[in-house]
């Protein structure tokens, strides 16, 4: 398929629900116009195709509005964001991180580099925090902007909140030479985050929070330290969100994770985004009977560097591995969608979700599917 036929083929198609009420039809089990999609985080790569920088973005409240506004416009995609990051946290407690104009943001210094400031993690408290009050001040004024918009928050998962305020070599050798200053750091790390849940929902009512958690992926941990060190902490997380909010939050981790998910299973999570390096087949068969899952096209090799057609056989084969998957599936990227993305390709995206992922409902096979030539 041409770009020319791509754009020609996309104005005839229609969308029928917005992307609230598909979600909310498609969990009460109805079918509804197309499989629920989602592109995962792509403000930045948004931000670059319509001409911003992510320092625009970042500093600009009126840039944040333009990109809702557009987002809906363009691609249905409806709500508002305010969370943390990967490195909230750790900026809160006192890491410096830099924010380059249009790329990752980093640590520059760590808070931690020994365990004599534990007990300073001990007073920390959300509306005594300048920058964290500058969050729920945009929170609120981005509500006002938005009455009948949803917001949402989040925090990183136990492991990638101890490697914003303490360096990742440090937190891995720790796990072998100091583990009980570990335990601590962890804790108080999930301690800080629930803090931060409990006073947005206290200054927003929003029980939408999500975590991400790349550093624990097997990858970095392997199994025997993610048991130890990640998995009691993810869950009292998890499960103080749900005992903060009334609702489970969603997962995601980077990379591979296939040897915990049973662990997941056990903590109770519902909800999980999967890497592109997992397969949604086998997870729809391990996962799919508890958890809604999410997942998982690549955003580098497919999104940042496929041609149009490498995208819409892509989306074609996570649908066919998963849209049937019990407890509900939603089809996104992987991971995060890169700046530098081309715009034909999230485009072609939505184009092949809408093809091949028409007359969806939960736990059954899209009739786009069925009917695809």
């Amino acid at each position: 398929m041409t770009t020319e036929e791509l754009y020609k083929e996309l104005r005839e198609q229609k969308e029928y629900m917005t992307h609230g009420e598909r979600m909310a039809a498609y969990m009460r089990g109805e079918e509804v116009d197309y499989q629920p999609y989602a592109l995962l985080a792509p403000d930045d790569a948004l931000a670059s195709v319509w001409g911003y920088t992510k320092e625009q973005v970042r500093t600009s409240f009126e840039l944040k509005c333009e990109m809702i506004r557009r987002k809906k416009e363009e691609y249905g995609f409806e709500g508002m964001y305010v969370g943390l990051g990967l490195r909230g946290i750790g900026e809160a407690v006192g890491s410096k991180i830099v924010y380059p104009q249009n790329s990752t943001d980093y640590v520059a210094e760590h808070y931690m580099m020994d365990y004599d400031r534990l007990g300073e993690m001990e007073e920390f408290e959300v509306k005594n925090n300048q920058f964290l009050s500058d969050k729920l001040t945009e929170a609120k004024m981005l509500m006002e902007r938005f009455p009948d918009m949803g917001i949402s928050t989040d925090a990183a998962g136990p492991i990638s909140t101890a490697v914003a305020l303490r360096p990742i070599e440090y937190v891995l050798r720790d796990m072998r030479k100091n583990p009980e200053k570990l335990h601590r750091l962890l804790s108080l790390g999930v301690d800080c985050s629930l803090k931060w849940v409990k006073t947005f929902y206290e200054e927003t009512g929003s029980t939408a929070v999500g975590f991400a958690d790349p550093v624990t992926t097997t990858d970095v941990l392997g199994l025997k330290y993610f048991k130890e060190f990640s998995k009691p902490y993810i869950k009292k997380l998890f499960d103080g969100i749900y005992e903060i909010t009334g609702n489970k939050p969603s997962i995601h981790i980077c990379g591979r994770t296939r040897k915990i998910w049973d662990d997941l299973l056990e903590i109770g999570v519902d909800n999980f985004s999967l890497d592109n390096c997992e397969s949604m087949e086998e997870a729809k068969s391990c996962l799919g009977h508890q958890m809604f899952l999410s997942g998982n096209v690549s955003p580098v090799d497919i999104m940042r560097y496929g041609s149009v057609n490498d995208v819409i056989e892509a989306v074609r084969n996570v649908l066919l591995q998963a849209s049937d998957s019990p407890s509900g599936f939603m089809i996104s990227t992987g991971c995060q969608i890169p700046i530098g993305t081309p715009k034909q390709n999230m485009d072609a995206y939505v184009y092949a979700v809408r093809k091949y992922g028409y007359g969806a409902r939960k736990g059954e096979r899209c009739k786009g599917l069925l009917d695809m030539k």
